[in-house]
C-alpha cells in the first residue's frame, strides 16, 4: 500500500509544470484583493442595558464584525480624500454583517466591564477581541455603487517570490496551494522544479516576502500545519502537513523535474 502510494505521488509530480498550477490559474479574478485582516474590540451592552434576548456575548461578537466592516470602508474613502465623517456603513452597503466577512475568530474574551462614558455611570458592557477578514472587493463595489467611491480601488502590486515546500503529502500541497490562492492572493503559482518531499514554487503575490509569509501564518488552519523554516538567501522555506487522518503519501525513491 505504501508503495502504490509513493508511486501515485511520483506520477503526480511528474506532470509538466504548466499543467500544475492547479487551482491558481490566470482565470482569478483580474481586480480581486486579498481580504484585509482587521483586529478590533466588539463591545455590547450587559447586565440591566443589554439587548433583550440576545446573548451579550454573540451581541459583542456581531459589533466586532460591523466595526471591521466599517474600519475598512472608512479606510478606502479616506484613501480617496473622502470624508465619511459618521457613515453608517452597514446602512449604507446593505445586507448582514457577514455578507462582507469572509471569516472570523474570538482572540480574547475580554468579559465584563465598566462602560466607559457616554453610557450610564455604573453601567457594564461585555467586551471581545476579534480577528476579522474582510472582503475588501465587495465593500469596495458597494461603496463606489453608493457614490462614497469614485473608482474601484487598484489591484495590489504583485512581487515575484520563491518557496520552497517540503511535505511529503500530496494532499498538503494542494491545500497549501488553495491557501496561498485564497488566504495570501496570490496571483500565481508555478513549480519549477520537483524533488523528494520538496517542491520550488514561483510566487506571483502582493507585497513582500515576509508579508507573503504573514498572510500565510495568519489564516486559521484547522486540518494544514505550517512550520516557517531557515530561508535559503531569498528563498523562503514552509514545511507542510495536514493534522490528524492517515499517513501522508512518501515521495521516497520519487525524483522528478518540471519544465
Amino acid at each position: 500500500m505504501r508503495a502504490a502510494r509513493s508511486h501515485r505521488l511520483a506520477r503526480l509530480l511528474a506532470v509538466p509544470a504548466a499543467a500544475c498550477l492547479l487551482t491558481l490559474l490566470p482565470a482569478l479574478p483580474a481586480a480581486a484583493l486579498p481580504p484585509a485582516r482587521v483586529v478590533v474590540e466588539g463591545v455590547a451592552p450587559a447586565g440591566e442595558h443589554a439587548v433583550a434576548g440576545v446573548p451579550v456575548r454573540s451581541a459583542a461578537l456581531r459589533a466586532g464584525l460591523r466595526a471591521a466592516i466599517a474600519q475598512t470602508a472608512l479606510d478606502l474613502i479616506a484613501a480617496e480624500g473622502g470624508q465619511p465623517g459618521d457613515l453608517d456603513v452597514l446602512a449604507l452597503l446593505g445586507g448582514k454583517a457577514t455578507d462582507y466577512t469572509q471569516r472570523y475568530r474570538v482572540l480574547a474574551d475580554l468579559g465584563e466591564r465598566l462602560a466607559p462614558a457616554p453610557a450610564p455611570e455604573g453601567a457594564f458592557e461585555y467586551a471581545l477581541q476579534v480577528e476579522v477578514h474582510v472582503d475588501v472587493d465587495r465593500i469596495a463595489a458597494g461603496l463606489q455603487s453608493a457614490g462614497w467611491l469614485q473608482s474601484l480601488p487598484g489591484e495590489l502590486p504583485t512581487q515575484g517570490h520563491r518557496i520552497l515546500v517540503e511535505t511529503r503529502d500530496w494532499g498538503a500541497y494542494e491545500a497549501f496551494l488553495a491557501l496561498l490562492r485564497d488566504g495570501a492572493g496570490a496571483r500565481s503559482a508555478l513549480p519549477e522544479s520537483f524533488e523528494s518531499g520538496r517542491v520550488a514554487l514561483r510566487v506571483e503575490a502582493p507585497g513582500r516576502s515576509a508579508e507573503l509569509l504573514d498572510r500565510l501564518l495568519a489564516v486559521r488552519q484547522e486540518t494544514l500545519r505550517l512550520i516557517p523554516l531557515p530561508s535559503e538567501g531569498d528563498v523562503l522555506r514552509i514545511q507542510v502537513a495536514r493534522t490528524g487522518g492517515e499517513e501522508p503519501a512518501s515521495p521516497e525513491g520519487a525524483q522528478a523535474t518540471g519544465d
